[in-house]
């Protein structure tokens, strides 16, 4: 029997009456664009009844009439009597499949029917032009595979577009044959675009890494196993004098906390070429890892490291050519960073003061190098380390700052917005991560946005608080509930510990503003508050493994992928009276203690992704208002605030800037009032005294309740 006859046979035969209909997934139809999903709609749900695909002979395989030729050379193939045999047979394939008169009509409306189904009908030329438009069903049946499609009663046919367990597949040809005008083309377009094909916006970061598995994950060393020395077993990197100093460990550490891809392309191709300027990086990583561990005393490797890149640095500059140079600029300012978080002022100031002086033989920070990158790290290095010990930064810094700042961005562009930063007047970022913040969330960044702009406008014009600042302030502290409040009614997710760290945030900066004192003093006044109700309210459980103590959770001991980790965690009782055992804490490290606890249970491992911006804010403000506060958690915000900076700057350094000369007018207005020792003529007191006295009344009722 002819091959090809047994074929046309087996393809006829009628199909089991127990086969399952085949659904059509996501990565199929976006490979072939003529297999759409229709729109899902959850108020469709009109019964389906699938049926095997259709027998007609305008439906069957072609297999029949495939014409096969042999030749033993290339030249037989186009032999005068095989073209004459290959022409012969598509004319007679096309004359045996051309359509019946009488199907024209029917086909049509059929054809009408599905194209006003499809979602993105974008026009006639669209759907004309489209190559595989012009095959036949068999054909396209013969390259996907057996595809089982819905039928429906003719009473649900003109429903079924929307049902939800519809799947829609064009099979005619609709070359000649589309009566969609293209007015109704694009109604049924935007009426019935999908979420599903909305692109997610741009991250704020791209990570170092775009691949979730690395390889190092598959092994997990033991407890007193290396991590990185047989990686390098020759030694390629420059080492510490230092046999103390593993710089595997740290360069690892490195990497997983501040690393991303924007770093990589534009800051350590200039690292690497020199020793002092690749161990000043594992000077920031060093003290970051003393600070989240709660070190109050540095390590001995971070004190090695630190004498090392000094003692290298003095070696540039006695020699004329490199006493300038951007490895010895780079070297120096990673050094001011990692000072920066150790919280060692007397050596941060020092080396400011030397900073100045080789920019100013430089030429200016704008002679800097690697193509205008170098300057505004080293200012915003400058500029943060003056918000953090709130004072005023120098002139230079600040003047570069603001020139180099304003920049336009689209709505679509993605940007750190924060209180601090909204340069498109809405935080057109915050909205689209919908499935991260909330319209408490929303609602209170404008509230304190507000407030911070109102206020910056009348201290320029030598203005107190207006009745509209005061309003602001009575809704940020009284109008907001906690996260005790929250837990009532439901369980606590991630995004709640984070509203609660921008709550606790706001009020620090709200009372600032209102009693025009530094961040450090109004801190201890919003401790004293009990509208904070930091005693009754839960703290995160310790078992939660989002901290930065596992900056990104992929380490080669941890994975953050495997960690057992529910957004939804209780809180466990024996954590939610964990100040009661604490009876001679301040109210100050009872409230840095708790927000501590509050961000570590928020995950912190990407920082916060699209909420970095307001990350940085949290950071900048605790880390200054901290300042007087106790050593160990001072060097945590400050290690929080460094971290968040060091990712953000690569990717958006207008953004930082911007940031940084906004929060430091506020630093310097809010301490720059010459009569705040007298309140009492102004109102701040009594205001502040009426939050009081309020959150007191309402605490009273809670507990009576």
């Amino acid at each position: 029997m002819n091959p090809s006859k047994k074929h046309h046979e087996a393809m006829t035969l009628p199909p089991s009456p127990a086969q399952m209909p085949l659904f059509i997934t996501s990565s199929a139809a976006a490979q072939q664009p003529t297999m759409l999903h229709a729109p899902l709609s959850p108020l469709a749900n009109h019964p389906t009844q699938w049926s095997p695909p259709s027998t007609r002979e305008s439906d069957m395989p072609l297999s029949s009439s495939l014409l096969f030729i042999t030749g033993t050379t290339p030249a037989d193939f186009k032999s005068k009597k095989n073209m004459t045999r290959i022409r012969k047979k598509a004319m007679g394939s096309y004359l045996t499949r051309e359509k019946k008169p009488g199907e024209g009509r029917a086909d049509q409306k059929q054809q009408t029917r599905e194209i006003l189904s499809l979602p993105w009908t974008d026009s006639d030329k669209d759907v004309q032009t489209n190559p595989l438009d012009h095959e036949l069903p068999s054909e396209r049946i013969e390259r996907r595979g057996t595809l089982a499609r819905p039928t429906t009663s003719a009473t649900d046919d003109a429903e079924h577009a929307i049902s939800p367990l519809t799947t829609v597949a064009v099979t005619k040809p609709v070359a000649n044959s589309v009566a969609v005008s293209q007015r109704e083309s694009h109604l049924h377009q935007m009426a019935r675009v999908p979420t599903e094909f909305i692109l997610p916006s741009a991250p704020i970061v791209i990570p170092m890494r775009s691949t979730p598995y690395l390889i190092y994950n598959s092994y997990a060393p033991g407890p007193f196993e290396s991590i990185g020395k047989p990686l390098d077993p020759f030694a390629t990197i420059y080492q510490a004098s230092n046999p103390q100093v593993s710089v595997e460990s740290l360069k690892h550490h490195c990497t997983r906390s501040f690393g991303t891809r924007a770093m990589g392309i534009h800051w350590i191709p200039a690292v690497v070429d020199s020793p002092h300027a690749f161990l000043s990086t594992l000077c920031i990583a060093s003290a970051h890892f003393d600070a989240i561990h709660g070190q109050a005393i540095e390590s001995v490797q971070t004190l090695a490291l630190r004498q090392e890149v000094m003692h290298l640095i003095s070696q540039s500059l006695v020699n004329p050519q490199s006493r300038t140079n951007d490895y010895n600029i780079i070297a120096l300012t990673q050094l001011m960073a990692s000072e920066i978080v150790a919280s060692q002022e007397i050596a941060l100031s020092f080396h400011e003061a030397g900073m100045e002086v080789m920019i100013n033989q430089r030429g200016g920070l704008e002679e800097l190098g690697l193509k205008g990158r170098l300057a505004p790290v080293v200012t915003w290095v400058m500029l943060e380390s003056s918000v953090l010990q709130e004072r005023t930064p120098m002139a230079s810094y600040a003047k570069y700052a603001a020139k180099h700042s304003s920049i336009t961005h689209p709505s679509t562009a993605t940007i750190p917005e924060s209180p601090l930063y909204c340069p498109r007047g809405e935080y057109e970022t915050l909205k689209r991560s919908a499935s991260d913040v909330t319209p408490r969330m929303l609602d209170l960044l404008r509230d304190v946005r507000m407030m911070i702009d109102l206020f910056l406008h009348e201290s320029k014009q030598k203005k107190h608080n207006s009745l509209s600042l005061k309003n602001i302030y009575r809704k940020i502290i009284e109008q907001y509930p906690t996260v005790a409040e929250l837990q009532r009614t439901r369980a606590l997710t991630i995004e709640d510990w984070r509203y609660e760290a921008m709550r606790i945030t706001s009020i620090i900066t709200a009372t600032a503003i209102m009693r025009r004192v530094p961040l450090s003093e109004a801190l201890q006044l919003a401790a004293e508050l009990d509208i904070l109700q930091l005693q009754p309210g839960p703290l995160p459980s310790t078992e939660i493994p989002i901290s930065p103590l596992s900056s990104r959770h992929d380490s080669p001991t941890t994975s953050y992928s495997t960690a057992s980790f529910s957004p939804t965690h209780p809180l466990s009782g024996s954590h939610s009276n964990q100040f009661s055992r604490l009876p001679s804490a301040s109210p100050v490290t009872t409230l840095l203690s708790y927000l501590r606890s509050v961000l570590e249970a928020s995950n912190l491992s990407q920082c916060w992704s699209g909420l970095g911006g307001v990350l940085l804010w949290i950071a900048l403000t605790v880390g200054a208002a901290s300042r007087q506060s106790d050593v160990v958690l001072k060097k945590w915000y400050r290690g929080l605030a460094v971290r968040i900076s060091i990712v953000l700057c690569f990717e958006h350094p207008e953004a930082m800037l911007a940031t940084l000369i906004r929060i430091g007018e506020l630093v310097e207005r809010v301490g720059d009032n010459p009569d705040n020792g007298d309140r009492s003529a102004t109102g701040e007191k009594s205001e502040v005294g009426k939050s009081k006295a309020d959150g007191q009344q309402r605490g009273a009722k809670r507990r009576r309740a």
